[in-house]
């Protein structure tokens, strides 16, 4: 299978597919990852873009870097913390247990060699929430469940890569004994860990001697991209040198050596690079699949599909131990989490790119490739388009079915307008801004709530539960509006420079304050 290069034109069609796809999806609510592959599906049979191919290479070097960039400097670190139990176990434990129960029942149901059953037990170990958060935000699963989710497969992502390093040297008869391959396991794992806290840590402060957004983002995409390339160059763990660098960033360089309008800009761009990248990787997996030839092979994929289930319940055993060690009451891993983290455990690019980074004289390669391909695809398709109603089966979707989205929306609107009045009236008290360009802001929010609370009192006597629920969302809509509203009295002349600039930096001290 060829993997030349994407051209400018190809990058083009798939960005141009990715935005129709996403306005699609999110009419018809199916999730925007499954809406890609079942669409890079429809584009690949027919070869409607022919040549375009998931370049592993590309993967690893180009989309991956920007992908566990993005999701690290998301993660709290203070949550981190107080779930560093279960996240560690499931990260070490549950990849090596799943790695080893998958990998030896394709040894001994596929007829496969027990270092090739590990391999693909390793490489398919990876998890890709990506489409399961976007669910669990939509129905309101907690929290902490997301974060658990989230977390794990972050940090399995980088062991899963390391164990398949250790598994492919073993299936390639280099000689390396147990104990060399525990070595290697640690070598890369706290080798990759340590680099990027270290290369996290000089650019944080870097960043305090920086008071340029534009600067900075460029500054983060240096880090992002030298972690992994550091690491690669250095033989240790890539992925998790992006993941340690991205930790340090998000919860020291930012808070302590950026100003609130540069937080902005940075989570911003970040938000952005995620959303293309992730479109375009979604896409190509649904293209590559669909060049497999399943014929001779179904069977095989069908067992393997049952196989990577099974090796995924080992979080049963693995929770068990997590709820044995928190001694803290309340935060045990309830049975109902279990089971959403055992089958929202799906898989996606990064399977795909180890199998295919396999060397095309390796043995057994054409059926590796197969098994990897059906159990993503079936992951994303069978696991991701029903997890959203086993959330609700088990009662874990929080705002499931209790209020219509007119309703909701409504809801919305009215907390968003009463912020943003709420935030006028400060403004107003502040002599240095214009009266006028406030008063005319407050006629029209203070008209539009009277406006929405008159429909809502109509249609939804029963509304209040939606305000508490729509409150940070909401506010950082006003307050967003607020400030382009200033921003275009401060382009039209109507506001001084120096003044745009301190309503910019009181606004966004704000909307850091609710991310």
């Amino acid at each position: 299978m060829s993997h030349d290069a994407l051209t400018s034109t190809q990058y083009f069609w798939l960005i141009l597919i990715a935005f129709l796809v996403a306005l699609v999806a999110r009419r018809v609510q199916v999730p925007y990852a499954l809406a890609l592959v079942m669409t890079g599906l429809i584009v690949g049979i027919p070869h409607l873009l022919p040549h375009t191919h998931l370049d592993p290479k590309l993967l690893f070097s180009v989309f991956l870097p920007p992908l566990l960039f993005e999701s690290a400097i998301q993660l709290p670190l203070v949550h981190l913390r107080r779930n560093w139990k279960a996240i560690t176990v499931y990260t070490f434990g549950g990849t090596i247990l799943s790695t080893f129960i998958a990998g030896s029942l394709a040894a001994g149901l596929l007829h496969w060699p027990l270092t090739t059953g590990l391999l693909f037990g390793a490489l398919i170990s990876a998890t890709d929430p990506i489409s399961v958060i976007a669910i669990f935000k939509r129905l309101g699963a907690g929290r902490r469940l997301t974060l658990l989710v989230e977390a794990e497969s972050l940090f399995n992502d980088g062991v899963a890569v390391v164990l398949f390093t250790v598994m492919l040297a073993l299936g390639m008869g280099q000689g390396i004994s147990p104990v060399g391959s525990i070595l290697q396991f640690c070598q890369l794992v706290i080798g990759g860990a340590l680099l990027g806290v270290t290369i996290g840590m000089i650019a944080s402060r870097v960043h305090c001697a920086l008071d340029d957004h534009l600067l900075e983002i460029t500054l983060t995409s240096v880090v992002a991209f030298g972690a992994y390339l550091g690491a690669e160059a250095l033989h240790v763990s890539g992925v998790i040198a992006v993941v340690a660098a991205g930790l340090v960033v998000g919860n020291y360089g930012m808070p302590n050596s950026m100003s609130p309008g540069t937080r902005l800009a940075v989570r911003s761009f970040w938000e952005y690079a995620s959303f293309v990248v992730n479109s375009i990787v979604f896409l190509l997996i649904g293209i590559e699949v669909s060049y497999v030839q399943w014929a001779d092979k179904i069977g095989a994929v069908l067992l393997a599909i049952i196989i990577v289930l099974v090796g995924r319940t080992a979080i049963y055993p693995l929770s068990w131990l997590v709820n044995r060690m928190n001694t803290e009451p309340g935060r045990e891993i309830p049975l109902s989490w279990q089971h959403i983290m055992v089958w929202g455990g799906l898989r996606g690019a990064l399977s795909m790119a180890l199998v295919l980074g396999l060397d095309q004289n390796f043995p057994y390669r054409d059926i590796l490739v197969a098994c990897t391909f059906g159990v993503v695809l079936a992951s994303l398709l069978l696991q991701g388009l029903t997890v959203g109603a086993l959330l609700r089966q088990l009662g874990l979707a929080q705002t499931a079915n209790k209020v219509s989205d007119e309703q909701r929306r409504l809801a919305g609107e009215i907390v968003a307008c009463e912020a943003a009045i709420a935030e006028l009236d400060k403004l107003k008290e502040q002599d240095s801004y214009p009266n006028t360009t406030v008063e005319s802001l407050l006629r029209h929010y203070q008209e539009r709530l009277n406006q929405l609370q008159e429909t809502m009192q109509t249609l939804y006597p029963q509304h209040d539960v939606l305000q508490e629920e729509q409150a940070s969302k909401a506010r950082r809509a006003a307050l967003l509006a607020a400030k382009s509203a200033f921003q275009e009295s401060e382009r039209r002349g109507w506001l001084e420079a120096e003044d745009w600039q301190d309503i910019a930096a009181h606004i966004d001290t704000e909307l850091v304050e609710l991310t």
